[in-house]
């Protein structure tokens, strides 16, 4: 996927821009608070129809504006595609080669990038649903029967709870076989790609520091995965869940977590170390979208190079030009390296490209 077109008007401190792209690696500088991030959020919307810094549309819209406009032409398996957006307070208007589009989640699945930002790493590092969601949202993307499953085991998960707040429970074992049911589906498929990712993740991380070095997700689901098995568990969770009035085991209580040798996990990560791992987890899904999708994501890396060493510096972005996906990289301060590598520049003052 290559984003060839992009422009904005009214996007943050963004009045007016029209910005031609190519295949390759972009280096997006400049001060802090010029718009660098501002820009590869915009990227990131235009893709996802959702920003990675805020639920709130209007925080997108430049200040004393009522609405804010996003378009861009996104080649995808050597098909252009048009999209234009419309963000108002009110919500998104969508349009794909000019027709207007009533289902959002058909453009959503449509496009993809990779992200890496520093919230998107503290958040990833402390809090567990963030974890859960980071794994969801490509496997939502990449397998189709698991974004069913996971939408359904919502909607169940939300009417059990209803139901654990009322006196008459003679429906819940209904919901709770539904509950396993969709949650079978969700275990064994995070179970899948937690396997194929750890099949990936030490080569990547020894190409990323120069060390041989191990690297494991550890995938600790919340029931078993088997559906007899799993009814019982609920059957004999009855009485503790009515008086918690909520579920307390299922595929939304699961956790992720990664460690490295001698069982050390990300507690114990320093903040370098958190983030090279971090990025070696996303390196290695790139590599799981492109052979299971024949698809390669737009990839967004905000701050990249703060807190990683010069090595790590050198390894990351001789990784990265070994990639065929377009690259966005945002820094205060390239690296020396760059320096030597064929990258775009550009330079950022103000909300504009100068």
């Amino acid at each position: 996927m290559v984003i060839k077109e992009f422009s904005a008007i009214k996007f943050r401190n963004y009045q007016e821009l029209f910005l031609p792209l190519s295949a390759g690696i972009y280096l997006i500088t400049g001060d802090n608070g010029q718009g660098k991030t501002n820009l590869v959020e915009g990227f990131y919307f235009l893709c996802h129809l959702a920003s990675f810094r805020t639920s709130r549309l209007e925080q997108l819209i430049a200040f004393g504006a009522s609405q804010s406009f996003l378009q861009g032409v996104v080649n995808k398996n050597d098909t252009d595609w048009k999209a234009r957006i419309e963000i108002s307070r009110r919500g998104r208007r969508v349009w794909l080669d000019e027709e207007p589009v009533p289902k959002l989640s058909s453009y959503i699945s449509r496009f993809h990038s990779l992200l890496f930002n520093p919230d998107n790493l503290y958040n990833y590092r402390n809090f567990p649903g963030e974890r859960r969601s980071f794994y969801d949202r490509v496997l939502s993307f990449i397998d189709s029967d698991y974004l069913e499953a996971l939408r359904s085991f919502k909607t169940i998960n939300n009417q059990k709870n209803k139901l654990l707040k009322k006196e008459d429970l003679s429906s819940l074992p209904a919901w709770n076989r539904l509950f396993v049911e969709k949650g079978c589906v969700i275990i064994k498929k995070r179970r899948e790609i937690t396997a194929d990712l750890n099949n990936r993740l030490p080569r990547i991380l020894s190409n990323l520091t120069g060390k041989a070095q191990q690297l494991a997700l550890e995938y600790h689901p919340s029931l078993t995965g088997d559906l007899e098995t799993d009814s019982r568990t609920l059957e004999n969770l009855i009485e503790r869940e009515r008086q918690a009035g909520h579920a307390l085991q299922g595929p939304h209580r699961d956790e992720f977590l990664m460690t490295m040798p001698a069982g050390r996990g990300e507690a114990f990560f320093s903040q370098g170390e958190s983030r090279v791992t971090l990025l070696a987890v996303l390196l290695a899904l790139n590599e799981v979208l492109t052979e299971r999708m024949g698809y390669r994501p737009a990839v967004i890396l905000d701050d990249l190079y703060s807190e990683l060493d010069s090595t790590v510096q050198e390894n990351l972005t001789r990784h990265l030009h070994g990639l065929a996906n377009q690259i966005f990289i945002t820094t205060t301060h390239p690296p020396p390296v760059l320096k030597h590598q064929a990258v775009e520049i550009l330079q950022i003052q103000d909300g504009r490209i100068v």
